[in-house]
């Protein structure tokens, strides 16, 4: 091919994108489109699995709570304070005798 006939396939080659350039720009903004959509269904992906492992950490937490919940009542049980009262303090019921009403003004 000579000089002249590669001038003037780029010359054909130029006036087709100059002619169909709306195509073109369509076709850019399609493709800019699609990985917009794939970008964000990563993203979203991602944003899923972190929700997940977020519910599993808030359901095990939920569930300590409950425990200690459950811990705190039996340890504030009067009876248990009592029982611990008499066993390691040696302390008991006052008689009504012992009772000291005091006075209201």
């Amino acid at each position: 091919m000579s000089r002249l006939q590669h001038i003037s396939l780029l010359k054909v080659i130029g006036d087709d994108i100059m002619r169909l350039k709306g195509l073109m720009l369509l076709s850019v903004l399609l493709l800019i489109t699609a990985m917009s959509v794939v970008y964000l269904s990563h993203l979203n992906r991602e944003l899923m699995a972190e929700r997940e492992v977020l519910l599993q950490q808030r359901d095990a937490l939920d569930v300590e709570w409950r425990h200690l919940v459950i811990e705190q009542t039996a340890l504030a049980e009067h009876n248990r304070i009592e029982q611990l009262a008499q066993r390691n303090l040696s302390m008991q019921r006052p008689d009504d005798k012992q009772e000291v009403l005091v006075p209201w003004r």
